[in-house]
C-alpha cells in the first residue's frame, strides 16, 4: 500500500512539508508500533500517551534503522521543529515524519487502512463490563456456530479463527489496534461471518477498537475496577460506553444495530440510552421481572447450573456444565444475542449445554485430593464476592483462598479485596500478584488492611506469605476433607511480572505439582 494512501486514511495525519518529494509513493508492507516489529517497508507509530510506560518517540533511530520508510510523530515531538537528523535519517536517506495529535487513534486508522477495514466485512460483537468478558465472549461463538455460522473471536484466554483456537500470549485482554486489525482479516480470509470481540475499556479508551464497526454491542457489569487508568469510576463507565456509541457511527451493513443490556446491573441505563434510533435494545436479569430474557428457577451446584431461560421466543430449560451462578448472566447474554441474530433456541441450548467452561475460570484442580481446589480469574473486589459467595454454601469445610493484587494497579482496591476475601473465607493467604516495580509486601500489607479494618486478626483469619507458590502450598497443608481451596487473580495467565520481567507462571500447574507432591507423600 502506499503511503500517501496511508496518511489519507488517518483525517488527523499529514506528512510533513519538508518530506521527499515521492514520499506519498512509498511502498508500505506493515503497520508496526514496537521498532523491534519493524521490517523493511514498515511505518512506525510513536506513541507517548496515558497507559504506555515509554516514550515511542526515542525508538524511532532503532525503527529508521530496521528499514521503516516513515514515521508517525505527535506535535510536542517537534516542538523545536528541528529533529535530530540521526532519528530523521532513515534507510537510504531522509526519514518522512507524519504529524497527528494523537497517535493511538491514527494507529487504528493506519492498521484498518492496511488491512482493508476488515470489520465492513464481518458482523462483529463487543462485549464490554468488568466481569464476564471471557465467558460471555465464548459463549455467544458457540451459540453462533451451533446456528451455523462460523466464527473468529478474541479475548484474555483465547485467539479464535474458524476451526484455529489458541491461547491469547499477550496478558491483554485487548489486542492493539494492528493486531485486532489483523486477527479479522485473518477471519475474512478464512470465511468467518461473524467477529466476537471483548471489548475491554483500556482497548475502548486507547483507540484499540477503533473501526471494527460493531453491529452487536453487550454490557455485562460494572464493579471497580482500573482506576489507576481511567482516574474516576464514572471515567471508567464511559469509556465501556464507547462499545455503545460505536453503533451509532459504526458502518451501517443493511442490519439493525442491537444492545443487549444486564437490566440487573445499576449503571444500565446509561448503555440503554445509547442503543442508537432504530436499533434494538434486548435486556437480560436474574432479579428485574421487566427483562427481555430472564432466569427463573435457578439451581446451582458444585457440577453446574439448572435454570429456566424466559424469552420472547419462549422458555428454555438449560442445564449447564458451568458452575458458579454469576455464570447464569453470561449465559443470558448469550441467549440475548443469539435470538437477536436469530439462532433458534433449540441451537442456543444445545450450544450452552455442551461448553465445560473456559480456562481459569472457575477451573478445577483434581490430583486425588480429598478436598477442592478451584483456579479462577477473579482480580476485583466485585469478582472475589461473586466467586467467593458462589463457593461458600458449597463447602462442607472450610473455605481457604489465595489471592493478590497487581502493583502499579488501582491501589484503591487493595483493602477492598482484603475485607472481601476474609468476610468470605476462613482463612485467607495474601500473596504475590504481578508486582511489576512495587515492593510486593507493602501491597500485601494495604491489603491485609482492609481486612484489619473488618475485625480480622492476621494469624487467625488471614496469613501474609510474599512467594506465591509458598503460599499455595501453605493453603493446602491448612486444607482437609471436605474444604475448598480457592486460587484467585491468575487463571489463566502463564506468568508473573516482577519488574519488567514475566517469568513462567501458571497456578494451574502449580497447584497440580503441588497436590500431586501430597499424594505421594501420604
Amino acid at each position: 500500500m502506499k503511503l500517501g494512501e496511508l496518511v489519507a486514511a488517518s483525517p488527523m495525519a499529514e506528512l510533513l512539508e519538508d518530506a521527499p518529494a515521492n514520499a506519498p509513493e512509498l511502498e508500505v508492507t506493515g503497520v508496526a508500533y514496537d521498532s523491534r516489529e519493524v521490517k523493511p517497508g514498515s511505518l512506525f507509530v510513536a506513541r507517548h500517551e496515558k497507559g504506555y510506560r515509554v516514550d515511542g518517540h526515542q525508538y524511532i533511530p532503532a525503527a529508521a534503522a530496521n528499514g521503516a520508510v516513515a514515521a508517525v510523530v505527535q506535535p510536542e515531538y517537534l516542538s523545536d521543529n528541528n529533529p535530530s537528523p540521526a532519528i530523521r535519517e532513515g534507510k537510504g536517506g531522509t526519514l518522512p515524519l507524519i504529524v497527528t495529535p494523537d497517535s493511538s487513534a491514527a494507529l487504528a486508522d493506519f492498521a484498518a487502512a492496511f488491512y482493508g477495514y476488515p470489520a465492513r466485512k464481518l458482523r462483529v460483537i463487543g462485549v464490554t463490563g468488568t466481569d464476564g468478558k471471557t465467558t460471555t465472549t465464548f459463549l455467544i461463538s458457540k451459540v453462533l456456530e451451533q446456528g451455523g455460522h462460523k466464527t473468529g473471536l478474541f479475548g484474555t484466554v483465547y485467539f479464535k479463527v474458524g476451526a484455529q483456537l489458541w491461547d491469547n500470549p499477550t496478558r491483554a485482554t485487548t489486542p492493539e489496534a494492528v493486531e485486532v486489525q489483523e486477527l479479522m482479516a485473518q477471519m475474512v480470509a478464512d470465511g468467518c461471518d461473524y467477529a466476537v470481540l471483548e471489548s475491554s475499556s483500556h482497548g475502548l479508551a486507547q483507540h484499540r477498537l477503533d473501526h471494527c464497526e460493531y453491529d452487536v454491542a453487550v454490557f455485562t457489569n460494572i464493579s471497580h475496577e482500573h482506576l489507576d487508568f481511567h482516574g474516576t469510576v464514572e471515567a471508567y463507565r464511559l469509556a465501556k460506553a464507547k462499545l455503545f456509541d460505536f453503533l451509532g457511527t459504526g458502518m451501517d451493513k443493511g442490519i439493525p444495530k442491537v444492545g443487549v443490556v444486564n437490566l440487573d446491573d445499576p449503571q444500565a441505563k446509561m448503555y440503554i440510552e445509547r442503543v442508537p434510533a432504530g436499533g434494538r435494545l434486548l435486556t437480560y436479569a436474574v432479579d428485574d421481572e421487566q427483562a427481555d430474557v430472564r432466569a427463573l428457577n435457578i439451581v446451582s451446584s458444585a457440577t453446574g447450573l439448572r435454570y429456566t431461560a424466559a424469552t420472547p421466543m419462549g422458555n428454555l430449560d438449560l442445564n449447564l456444565l458451568l458452575t458458579g451462578s454469576f455464570n447464569v448472566y453470561n449465559s443470558l447474554a448469550a441467549i440475548a444475542v443469539g435470538i437477536s441474530q436469530g439462532v433458534s433456541l433449540a441451537d442456543i441450548k444445545t450450544a450452552l449445554e455442551q461448553v465445560p467452561g473456559v480456562a481459569g475460570r472457575m477451573e478445577q484442580i483434581q490430583a486425588g485430593q480429598d478436598f477442592t481446589c478451584i483456579v479462577d480469574y477473579a482480580h476485583t473486589p466485585g469478582a472475589m464476592d461473586k466467586v467467593l459467595g458462589v463457593l461458600r454454601p458449597l463447602t462442607t469445610g472450610k473455605l481457604i483462598s489465595v489471592v493478590g493484587s497487581a502493583g502499579e494497579r488501582d491501589l484503591a482496591k487493595r483493602p477492598m479485596i482484603g475485607a472481601t476475601t476474609t468476610r468470605w473465607s476462613d482463612l485467607v493467604v495474601f500473596t504475590d500478584e504481578d508486582p511489576r516495580f512495587e515492593d510486593p509486601m507493602e501491597i500485601i500489607n494495604e491489603i491485609a488492611a482492609g481486612a484489619e479494618d473488618a475485625g480480622k486478626r492476621e494469624g487467625r483469619d488471614f496469613l501474609k506469605i510474599v512467594d506465591r507458590h509458598a503460599a499455595i502450598a501453605t493453603a493446602f497443608d491448612h486444607a482437609s476433607a471436605g474444604d475448598i481451596v480457592a486460587l484467585l487473580g491468575k487463571g489463566h495467565e502463564q506468568c508473573i511480572i516482577v519488574g519488567k520481567d514475566k517469568l513462567p507462571w501458571d497456578d494451574r500447574t502449580v497447584a497440580r505439582e503441588l497436590l500431586e507432591g501430597m499424594r505421594h507423600e501420604a
